[in-house]
């Protein structure tokens, strides 16, 4: 077994780990949202690529820091592989039931061969938060289950406790930070991977300044020793704003990749709603119109 270079302390490994699996999560929310024909006017092809591509480089660079050489060489021949197809890092094929992104499913194998790193050294980072909880859309949701679609920020946030105290035993509801002047209660707190989960409930745009104000702050307020990952779930009553400008608002506030936003809207797509692909058919691409992103001010 490769370890890691001994100038990279355990938690910091973690941590690159953790903002690897992220990466990827949001390129591939960004990938399904783009064949799914959610939000046109901003999802592309040339959006696509660039998110799996940043995930790569992202991949690349903890490769070169890790002096994971063998992995590394991998990675890079992908890279170029990729460049070099007409379709880029957005390339796709069909699976069983729906397209797949090639680059991903190559990138999710090379993602598993780091992540052995993270078992052999004990620690408990094993999880992909992200994916399990985009998963929880199909059960808070289930009118088998409850009476209705959630309907406030409270549902979400009970709804997906129930899901995650299945996955992560040691989940605390609603940690207490406590600091000088205000104590601080996020949601839902993951000890055992550090991480603070808060939920925000979206049903009309004239929210979304308001709920961008207050996850900025929480952003400053949550800030803590024990707590290195920080992610906010949005869950939409209706499609209003696309995740990937949510994060950009993040970024754009100068808010470290530590922290990430995720949407889970209870809107059905479109496309599902016109039909699922038949086994093996091919599928028209979307739409590439490329407009200039929307800032989440506009129309607010």
């Amino acid at each position: 077994m490769i370890a890691p270079s001994p100038s990279l302390d355990m938690i910091r490994f973690g941590s690159i780990v953790d903002d690897l699996k992220n990466a990827r999560s949001r390129a591939q929310g960004v990938f399904d949202d783009w064949w799914m024909d959610r939000y046109p006017d901003y999802n592309n092809e040339s959006n696509v690529s660039w998110h799996i591509e940043t995930a790569f480089l992202k991949l690349l660079v903890a490769t070169e820091a890790l002096g994971l050489q063998a992995l590394k060489g991998m990675i890079i021949a992908d890279m170029s592989e990729a460049k070099a197809s007409k379709k880029g890092f957005a390339q796709q094929a069909m699976g069983p039931e729906e397209p797949y992104s090639i680059w991903l499913a190559r990138l999710s194998q090379h993602l598993a061969a780091l992540q052995t790193l993270v078992s052999d050294q004990g620690l408990s980072i094993t999880k992909d938060l992200s994916e399990i909880l985009r998963a929880t859309l199909y059960s808070i949701t289930d009118l088998s289950l409850f009476p209705g679609p959630p309907s406030s920020e409270d549902d979400v946030h009970r709804r997906i406790e129930g899901v995650l105290k299945c996955v992560f035993p040691d989940l605390r509801h609603k940690p207490r930070l406590t600091k000088p002047i205000k104590n601080f209660e996020p949601d839902t707190g993951l000890p055992s991977i550090g991480t603070l989960i808060e939920y925000k409930f979206l049903s009309h745009r004239n929210q979304v300044s308001v709920i961008a104000d207050q996850v900025l702050a929480d952003t400053r307020g949550y800030a803590h020793k024990d707590w290195h990952t920080f992610l906010y779930v949005i869950y939409e009553a209706r499609r209003i704003k696309p995740e990937f400008e949510w994060n950009l608002l993040l970024r754009e506030c100068n808010v470290p990749e530590s922290t990430s936003l995720i949407v889970l809207s209870g809107e059905p797509p479109a496309s599902r709603r016109r039909g699922t692909l038949a086994k093996g058919s091919s599928r028209d691409k979307p739409s590439t119109r490329a407009r200039r992103p929307r800032r989440l001010a506009d129309n607010a």
